[in-house]
């Protein structure tokens, strides 16, 4: 008597031809590499690299959070200088 896990009264007879169509498919054209993976790289001009640290009290902080919303406080900050000028 054959155990409990024997799966060998499942198999088939081997299949002698093929169900796929036996048409070869057109050899496929290599994509070329750039090197590069995602999105292509800003300009240097407007990549924002300069860091400024900023201290603030934990109330000063909250207010920031408070008005910032889910925009962040850092992006917020920025908003606020570019409409005031700072940057002209």
């Amino acid at each position: 008597m054959p155990s409990k896990n024997d799966l060998s009264g499942l198999k088939t007879a081997s299949r002698a031809t093929s169900i796929l169509p036996t048409k070869e498919r057109p050899q496929a054209v290599p994509a070329t590499k750039t090197g590069r993976v995602g999105r292509p790289a800003k300009e240097k001009a407007a990549k924002r690299s300069y860091k400024i640290t900023l201290s603030l009290t934990e109330e000063e902080g909250q207010k920031i959070a408070e008005k910032s919303g889910l925009a962040g406080d850092a992006t917020y900050l920025y908003d606020q200088l570019k409409n005031n000028g700072a940057f002209d």
